[in-house]
């Protein structure tokens, strides 16, 4: 059988070969045999570059261009421009220079006329009061318990023969030379064998720094700390005052001195005694720390009480006071001061400490600060009375500092409701306020915190705030009885017009009873019908021109 196909072949051993299988034409080849229309436009296509390669082969163009220009400039027009800048901006430094230079000059010529001016007012500030002091000297009583004393008053605090470190301090709390009451009274008080004393003057007159100098005078610093020298007031805010204002920075260079506030709140563990060579207190504080023997009053060289008339007026403290001076050692130093002394006070305080020297004003008269501006307002037609005239007057009046006095706790607050509603920075103080609060208070108003202060009379005595440059009475003082509270009055106001500012009192009447009142209070300190209380027209608009408020 050899029937085979057309494309086999047999091979010399008898087989049979494939036929062969023609081979896939190469891609250049398929390439070679296209038209050439049509290879022109494929090579077209695959040559065209991507947007990249357009921007960065146009960026290097730019390159080119721009390094062909910059090597087109020759090397001098380059130091050319070079030289341009450089002046360019040095003149510019120069007129910055200029400008800082003038800046400096103004600042420093505004200084100079800010100084010159400062130094002619401190100038006639320290005449003023030079003069006040020469004026408040000769209406100083001193009455000596012992005739043959030789005792005279101190010019200087160099005078009084002070330890280095007590002068120093002195004179870094500002003090130049002694007040009037300074004058008479640190001569008796630093004395050897020690003298008791009752001291009267004026508000803001340096009595405190008196009698809280005897006491850092007599105190030896020994550990453990016995107590050596008790001052007892009548509020807490004038204990904290009298420790921060004048025990604090006049015992600054006396290290190891401890000193302990005994108020209200204050407690120390049962059985455990006092460490302390100083106590500043109320009377109820003092008393139970006495009773329960925390202080020991055996070692008690100096004893002070301070606002001393209200201290030992029936009507105040006198149960207390007399507790305390009971117990105090025979040789201890007894100090009272106060602004004010009626009659009756003086001839109990006589009979309360041995042989007291008298340091006293001669006329209650010269009592009122001629430098505190005294006006009062009848409001009994006003419309919204006393409290809307006094929400009236605040509205118009740029006031530093200032307190108003109101009669009852709840007056107080009404008051301090309503400024505080129309938006004014007020505080109100008062005997109902928790003692931390109390605290709080009084370091806010001393601190700007606070610039209207309403209370009743817990701070119309001794408490000095600088800056206070108003007092409002809105209520006149009576006492319990309803009578005219003469000294209460005098406290008041004292808290404006101190060391020698000036300060304006304004008292408010809503009723004839207060008209009545003032007027006694007008007839008591002011003698031969000298008018000390102006009246002032009610208008608010027509005060705020009249005053003059510091």
């Amino acid at each position: 059988m050899s029937s085979s196909t057309e494309d086999e072949k047999t091979t010399s051993d008898g087989s049979v070969e494939a036929p062969a299988v023609a081979e896939e034409p190469k891609k250049e080849e398929k390439e070679a045999e296209k038209p050439p229309e049509e290879k022109d436009e494929t090579a077209e296509i695959a040559r065209a570059p991507s947007d990249t390669e357009v921007r960065f082969k146009a960026h290097a163009i730019l390159n080119k261009v721009e390094n062909a220009e910059n090597k087109r400039l020759s090397s001098t027009d380059l130091k050319a421009k070079e030289e341009v800048a450089k002046k360019e901006e040095a003149a510019a430094a120069a007129a910055a220079e200029q400008a800082k230079l003038k800046k400096e000059q103004e600042i420093e010529n505004k200084k100079k006329a800010a100084s010159d001016t400062l130094t002619k007012r401190m100038q006639k500030l320290a005449l003023d009061i030079q003069e006040r002091q020469k004026n408040s000297s000769d209406r100083l009583r001193v009455i000596q318990s012992d005739q043959s004393s030789h005792l005279s008053s101190a010019k200087t605090f160099q005078d009084l023969n002070l330890p280095e470190h007590l002068i120093k301090a002195i004179f870094e709390m500002g003090f130049e030379r002694p007040s009037a009451i300074q004058e008479e009274a640190l001569p008796r008080i630093l004395a050897n064998p020690p003298r008791n004393l009752i001291g009267q003057a004026q508000s803001g007159s340096g009595k405190t720094a008196a009698f809280v100098l005897g006491m850092l005078f007599r105190i030896n610093i020994d550990t453990p700390a016995t107590c050596q020298g008790l001052c007892v007031t009548p509020t807490r805010e004038l204990a904290v005052q009298i420790f921060n204002n004048a025990v604090t920075p006049m015992a600054a260079h006396m290290p190891g001195l401890k000193v302990r506030l005994a108020l209200a709140g204050e407690t120390i563990e049962r059985g455990a005694k006092l460490d302390s060579h100083m106590v500043i207190g109320t009377p109820g504080k003092v008393v139970d720390w006495l009773k329960r023997r925390i202080i020991d009053a055996r070692t008690i060289k100096v004893f002070v009480l301070d606002e001393a008339d209200n201290m030992v007026a029936e009507s105040g403290h006198r149960a207390n006071s007399l507790l305390i001076k009971k117990v105090m050692p025979k040789k201890c130093q007894s100090l009272l001061f106060s602004a004010t002394f009626p009659d009756e006070v003086i001839s109990f305080a006589e009979k309360m400490i041995h042989n007291p020297d008298k340091i006293l004003i001669e006329s209650d008269e010269y009592l009122v600060l001629d430098i505190i501006k005294q006006i009062w307002i009848d409001c009994q037609q006003y419309d919204g009375g006393k409290l809307q005239f006094l929400e009236d007057i605040y509205s118009l009046l740029a006031v530093g500092k200032s307190i108003i006095f109101v009669g009852t706790k709840r007056d107080a607050d009404s008051v301090h409701r309503t400024l505080a509603d129309s938006g004014y920075s007020c505080s109100v103080l008062h005997s109902s306020v928790e003692n931390e609060e109390r605290d709080r208070t009084m370091e806010a108003f001393r601190k700007d915190e606070s610039n209207v202060l309403i209370t009743t009379n817990v701070l119309a005595r001794g408490v000095d705030v600088d800056g206070v440059c108003l007092v409002v009475n809105y209520d006149v003082p009576i006492d319990k009885e309803g009578k005219p509270d003469f000294e209460t009055y005098l406290h008041r106001i004292g808290r404006t017009g101190r060391f020698g500012r000036k300060g304006t009192a304004i008292n408010l009447i809503g009723d004839q009873k207060s008209i009545e009142v003032l007027a006694a209070i007008e007839g008591h300190f002011s003698t031969g019908g000298k008018e000390m209380i102006a009246m002032a027209e009610c208008d608010p608009e027509a005060l705020a021109d009249t005053i003059d408020i510091l």
